[in-house]
């Protein structure tokens, strides 16, 4: 593993960390996410969020929040009806890392909107992908980075996963994996 994935393996893990908290705020881990958009690119923490739905959510989702395939279902993770207060919330937030104004954002509710459809629809792609093995982690790369030039999809990607992160941490899979099987 090359200097930069053992960044994003850490940082994800700080991540994850800041949302295991009970009660915490969906803002926690934020200032990893500035710390990593900083010495890369706003782009780049994607990288993150790609980790910790790839290792943390997938490994840690308990069985009645997954598919018939076992695939962490991002419907039972994060319903729908929890999108836009999630999303625009955590927009508001990373504002600064994009450089764009909470009336801006509020202008642009629509595209909000419609960035948290693509945004949720990304977040899946990566779940499936998960049992490909290299081959699905070539592909993940391939598919966060059609979201390099929207930042809010970035956001709601952000959003999402931390939405996740937190509904894994409170409802934890048996602890013997073979009880998974």
């Amino acid at each position: 593993m090359n200097l930069y994935w053992t960044i994003v393996q850490h940082r994800a893990a700080e991540f994850s960390l800041a949302h295991s908290r009970p009660g915490g705020s969906l803002l926690d881990g934020l200032p990893v996410l500035a710390a990593h958009a900083e010495d890369f690119s706003p782009f780049h923490t994607l990288h993150v969020m790609q980790y910790c739905l790839s290792v943390i959510v997938f490994e840690d989702c308990p069985e009645h929040l997954r598919t018939p395939q076992r695939i962490p279902d991002l419907d039972r993770l994060v319903p729908e009806d929890a999108d836009a207060l999630t999303v625009l919330t955590t927009a508001e937030k990373q504002r600064t890392l994009f450089g764009t104004g909470l009336d801006e954002e509020l202008r642009n509710v629509e595209d909000q909107v419609a960035a948290t459809r693509r945004a949720r629809a990304t977040v899946q792609r990566i779940l499936d992908q998960v049992p490909n093995g290299l081959a699905g982690r070539e592909r993940m790369l391939d598919i966060v980075y059609e979201l390099r030039d929207d930042p809010r999809a970035i956001a709601g990607v952000v959003a999402l996963t931390t939405a996740a992160l937190r509904e894994v941490a409170a409802n934890p899979a048996p602890t013997d994996v073979s009880a998974r099987r």
